[in-house]
């Protein structure tokens, strides 16, 4: 079976952390792209944290989303138009934003599991 190339966005919060070791430990899964909503001259596991740009996410299949809702929607704008699966672990959006994700789950698969 072909690996998931992933990306995790949020990637130094706890949770970004979590999805990053079962990444690394799941034969299934291949990280590709971590990124924060700012510059961190920082690896992990011998990748760079990049900012959420489409170059970024270009070689991706998956994108993992633990941010804040401001950058969420910075990367479903960037998924919508790479045609990227997402899932969303964010939480704390508004209803206008809700129904925002809704019409960009329109446009590509999105999985939003927040608590």
């Amino acid at each position: 079976m072909k690996k998931i190339n992933l990306a995790v966005t949020g990637c130094m919060g706890r949770m970004g952390q979590h999805i990053i070791k079962s990444a690394k430990i799941d034969n299934n899964f291949k990280l590709v792209t971590l990124t924060e909503n700012k510059k961190i001259n920082k690896k992990i596991s011998g990748i760079e944290i990049k900012l959420n740009t489409e170059h970024a996410f270009k070689n991706v299949s998956l994108i993992i989303d633990f941010t804040i809702p401001k950058c969420t929607f910075q990367v479903l704008k960037i998924a919508s138009k790479l045609k990227k699966r997402v899932v969303i672990g964010t939480t704390g959006f508004t209803k206008n934003e809700e129904k925002l994700i809704k019409k960009f789950s329109k446009k590509i698969p999105i999985l939003k599991a927040g608590n």
